[in-house]
Order: structure tokens, then sequence, then C-alpha cells
């Protein structure tokens, strides 16, 4: 296990990033329209991104690197929680739309611990 800031771990940050991406990928199936699997599929491009500088090794808390992902988090959390607002609109799928917003909530809640 990675060791914590905050009481939380790296590797809790990108698995919870990670959860919400699995759950952005049903979503995507779920929309009902090209317009709406769009909207969805470039957030999950930002999430995949994200996963990506999640996953270095060497990342060191108080870094040039560490600081430059806490903002780019904040730039994917506002792209996230706007989709999460939108996302009953987006599909029609009840448990789909709120397993999104759940995994899209606990990602931002332990990014915002851990990147404190």
């Amino acid at each position: 296990m990675s060791p914590t800031n905050n009481g939380v771990s790296l590797e809790e940050v990108h698995d919870s990033y990670q959860n919400a991406y699995i759950f952005l990928t049903s979503a995507y199936w779920a929309a009902s329209t090209i317009e709406n699997k769009d909207r969805i599929h470039g957030v999950m491009d930002v999430v995949f991104d994200l996963l990506t500088d999640l996953n270095r090794e060497t990342l060191v808390a108080d870094s040039d690197d560490f600081t430059a992902l806490a903002s780019e988090l904040q730039s994917a959390n506002a792209e996230l929680t706007s989709l999460k607002n939108q996302i009953a609109q987006l599909i029609a799928a009840v448990k789909v739309a709120t397993e999104v917003a759940s995994a899209i909530d606990l990602a931002i809640a332990l990014a915002a611990k851990y990147f404190k």
C-alpha cells in the first residue's frame, strides 16, 4: 500500500477514479444519442489521462509533479461534477446514472483529502 496523505493513499485515489471510469463506460453504452455518448466519452478521456498520471510511481508530495497533478485534478473534477449534474438527462437508466454519480462523488472526495 502506498503512503497516505491525510489518511488517503494515492492508490485509493487512483482506484476511485478507475471505478468512476468503469461506470462512465457503462453510462456511455446506456446513452441514447450520439451527442450524449460524445459528452460522456469526452469526460472518459479526461479521466483516462488522469489515471495515466496517477500511475506514475515517482509522485512525491509537494513536488512540482504533485502540484501539477493537483491542478489537473481540479480541472478534471470540474468536468466530472458538470457531467454528474447532467447524467440523469444524458441516460435513461436510473441505476447507471446513480452509480456514475456515486463513483464521481467518491473520487472527488478522496482526491480532495489526498491533495489537500
